[in-house]
């Protein structure tokens, strides 16, 4: 009877982790494959360089991770809109559809300390975003909006 109990637990154990990997498996990979085959949505996954202006020079890098309509968003600024050198990392988290890129970000080194928000319009070219990010500056003391570009 204890052994069956053992290999009961030990079965049901090994069920779940295979359930896990199956389902880990086809929301990572399988479905935002046939999504994008069957929705052509422009793979936008790569290294971007971030503009403040559309003729200015790069203030910092972005490394894009597609899945499907799913985005994350590495930035790396090194200009801040003052023109000074900064070194901030910040995390975006949002979907891409319709040519349209939507998401949240928040800096990493200071834990949510600058939060905010882009919406940005894909290009027919196909290799720039232009859009606006709005957060809160804390400098002023109110919500803000700029310009914002992305590059390849």
């Amino acid at each position: 009877m204890t052994n069956d109990l053992i290999l009961g637990i030990i079965g049901g154990i090994i069920a779940a982790s295979i359930t896990v990997a199956v389902s880990y498996f086809f929301q990572t990979i399988a479905i935002p494959f046939i999504k994008s085959a069957l929705f052509d949505i422009p793979d936008i996954s790569g290294k971007w360089k971030t503009h403040d202006a559309i003729n200015q020079e790069p203030v910092g890098t972005a490394i894009i991770k597609q899945h499907s309509r799913q985005v994350t968003i590495q930035v790396i600024r090194n200009i801040n809109r003052n023109g000074k050198k900064t070194e901030k990392t910040f995390i975006y988290k949002g979907k891409f559809a319709s040519g349209t890129l939507v998401a949240s970000y928040e800096d990493t080194d200071m834990k949510g300390y600058i939060m905010g928000s882009v919406v940005m319009q894909l290009k027919p070219d196909n290799k720039t975003f232009f859009g606006k990010t709005v957060y809160f500056d804390h400098n002023q003391g109110q919500v803000v909006a700029h310009d914002y570009w992305l590059k390849r």
